[in-house]
């Protein structure tokens, strides 16, 4: 008889051999269509968040940047002193909805400038570089469902490594289907064929509902109009793929999308104008979409980059890696507007932002209040940050 544990191998060969299937084993199967899905969106590279939201009326920031800095005539004014670049045009309506939030000085102790470890840092939400498994594979840890998470993209990042497995990487929704390595299959139906009872049966009978599911879906993708018009670049086409799992009802918690890269070292104008818009016009047809298909309640967005850059504009009309920077946030289930306080232009840090909120607390807040789990235990510690979840 096959045990337990050459069942999950088996489980997982023909999780791994899929060409992007987000699961539905496990406390998934019964999730579907209920839960709430939160958007993370990485900006890699080290986003610049002195010039996309904008100090406009601090004359240090011309100072630091007299070639990069955006000027004043551009600036898309939220009140107050500040506002966002120009290329963040669509996004403004969500603003004016009260749909969107920046999350401001944002960042952790003892801060690194390295891509590498910064990164790392962020994906497993331990500054102590001590843990291998992410943020979100400890979700799943937590709630027991290897496929409640998924990337959007070709390589699963560091933040979906759960304890014992990786989280799946979807490299194509239209290429959704179960797929075992050849020669497995026969061995598959035939350990599915075998009774069992207790955890054993539970499993099989999920892993049925899997395969049942994976049809379903394939059926609901397929059948899926698009509410809005998406941009021609690869990262709509990523949110589109994320608006087409969440309208097939695949009960996944959480979708990882990656954008970059920032690293604006030189010639930056140009490099991050350009980001920005695909950002922006991606997450306008995104939410649009959601809320013509009536999924807007259940899904937010919650954005971040490794680090910001240094406040002075280098030689090469760029900046180089700094420290603290901005997040935001996208939905109906966010409360828009800003959080925190804005940087402190005259006292910086080795010439850097000093950061004033751990992002550990924003991480917290929709751990908390929007996937309903039990922050402490996620996140190794007791975190506060800025109620930005409605």
């Amino acid at each position: 008889m096959t045990n337990r544990r050459d069942f999950l191998k088996l489980s997982a060969l023909a999780v791994a051999a899929t060409s992007g299937m987000p699961g539905f084993l496990a406390r998934a199967a019964t999730q579907a269509g209920g839960t709430k899905t939160l958007v993370v969106i990485q900006l890699t590279g080290g986003n610049d968040g002195l010039n996309t939201l904008i100090p406009y009326s601090n004359g240090a920031y011309y100072a630091a940047r007299p070639n990069i800095a955006i000027p004043k005539k551009d600036v898309l004014t939220l009140g107050g002193d500040l506002g966002m670049h120009p290329s963040l045009r669509p996004l403004m309506p969500l603003w004016d909805a009260g749909k969107f939030a920046w999350i401001e000085n944002v960042g952790y102790p003892n801060p690194n400038r390295s891509h590498f470890a910064s990164m790392a840092i962020w994906h497993t939400a331990d500054p102590m570089q001590a843990q291998a498994e992410g943020w979100i594979g400890r979700i799943a840890d937590t709630i027991g469902d290897p496929f409640c998470a998924s990337n959007l993209g070709n390589a699963t990042p560091q933040a979906l490594i759960a304890r014992d497995f990786s989280l799946p990487s979807i490299s194509s929704v239209d290429n959704f289907q179960l797929k075992l390595p050849q020669g497995l299959d026969d061995a598959f139906q035939k350990m599915l064929g075998v009774p069992r009872s207790g955890e054993a049966e539970y499993l099989v009978r999920a892993t049925r509902q899997m395969m049942t599911n994976t049809a379903r879906v394939q059926q609901s993708v397929q059948k899926y109009k698009a509410g809005a018009t998406y941009p021609d670049t690869p990262f709509a086409a990523q949110l589109r793929d994320t608006a087409r799992l969440i309208a097939a009802g695949v009960g996944q918690r959480v979708l990882y999308l990656s954008l970059g890269s920032f690293d604006t070292h030189a010639g930056q104008r140009g490099e991050q104008d350009d980001l920005l818009a695909t950002l922006a016009g991606g997450l306008a047809a995104f939410q649009t979409d959601l809320e013509k298909q009536g999924l807007a309640d259940d899904v937010i967005v919650m954005g971040f980059s490794e680090f910001g850059r240094r406040v002075a504009e280098n030689d090469s009309a760029g900046t180089d890696h700094g420290k603290g920077s901005v997040m935001f946030a996208l939905g109906q289930g966010v409360k828009g507007g800003m959080h925190g306080s804005s940087p402190d232009l005259e006292d910086l840090s080795e010439g850097d932002i000093k950061y004033r909120q751990d992002f550990r607390g924003v991480y917290a807040e929709a751990l908390t209040k929007w996937l309903k789990l039990d922050a402490r235990s996620i996140l190794n510690g007791d975190f506060t940050g800025p109620a930005w979840v409605a």
